[in-house]
């Protein structure tokens, strides 16, 4: 059996997107108020599109790939998410030194973007990023990010502790999850805006499957995804490991995993696809964010 793996700073919070004589822009709730009261039509759109980016992976300032990935925040640091095989490259002559993402300038036009480089590696050759200190099976790196000069220039927001999956909650098999990505790099580059597949919990969640600290996915997933959040679907009642059902307010989504890849076996020197998608548990994240250490 084979793993193909698909590379080719604050709390969620209730921010609309407006479209106005045909653009559209993210506002928050007074603007779109004020706007609505001049007769525009409102769309809404969710401000979790904010916390991921379309990844190109450079090399000597050349594109050798692209990927996924997206926003982490630990006592007020901020990070990249994305899985190791991103950073590393494994092809001979594509180890990418830079990773180039695509991000939001403006708040009030989702069309106004921009890229941000981000080296891989220091002035003396030292890797920039970070994988896991215990599991280095789990195919995940961090890199940290100059947190301020992202504020500055971008409209970005990223995931928490706070958004991972309550542990009394139980996320059983067959229950619906979704990722949120870039598959073979396709999205809306005029919005930069990913794209959504739906995917199914495919092993027993918070098993480790086969001794790793990961779970199956069934989706059709493809080359670009890596890096992916793997988040649940907003529901109002959840079960908990007693058995009570749980009233939520708010419809929240949790984060529970990173794609990293697709399973296929070998059938007579054929590898034949599995459909099934690995996503590393989503606690693998703040453990990294921990080994940067600091604050």
């Amino acid at each position: 059996m084979s793993l193909k793996k698909n590379s080719d700073w604050w709390s969620i919070s209730a921010v609309v997107v407006l479209v106005i004589s045909g653009l559209v822009v993210l506002a928050d709730a007074k603007f779109k108020k004020a706007v609505k009261n001049k007769g525009d039509r409102a769309m809404y759109i969710n401000p979790i599109v904010t916390t991921v980016t379309y990844i190109q992976q450079l090399k000597s300032n050349s594109v050798i790939g692209t990927a996924s990935g997206f926003f982490y925040s630990r006592n007020g640091r901020l990070f990249l998410v994305t899985n190791r095989h991103v950073v590393r490259g494994e092809q001979p002559g594509k180890t990418p030194d830079t990773l180039r993402l695509f991000l939001h300038r403006d708040p009030n036009n989702i069309s106004n973007n921009d890229t941000y480089n981000v080296p891989l590696y220091s002035s003396s050759d030292t890797p920039s990023w970070k994988d896991h200190p215990i599991h280095q099976v789990a195919d995940v790196a961090l890199l940290e990010l100059d947190a301020d000069a992202i504020k500055s220039r971008f409209f970005i927001k990223a995931w928490s502790a706070a958004e991972f999956l309550p542990s009394k909650y139980v996320l059983d098999p067959g229950e619906d999850v979704f990722i949120m990505g870039y598959p073979r790099g396709f999205f809306d580059p005029q919005h930069n805006l990913p794209v959504f597949r739906n995917a199914m919990i495919a092993s027993v969640y918070g098993v480790p499957f086969r001794g790793n600290p990961c779970f199956l996915t069934d989706a059709n997933l493809h080359l670009g995804t890596s890096g992916s959040p793997v988040i649940t679907k907003p529901k109002s009642t959840w079960v908990d490991s007693d058995g009570n059902t749980n009233m939520v307010t708010g419809n929240p989504y949790y984060i529970v995993g990173i794609h990293s890849g697709t399973y296929s076996v070998n059938l007579s020197d054929v590898n034949e696809p599995l459909g099934l998608g690995v996503a590393w548990y989503i606690q693998i994240v703040d453990d990294i964010a921990k080994s940067f250490g600091g604050r």
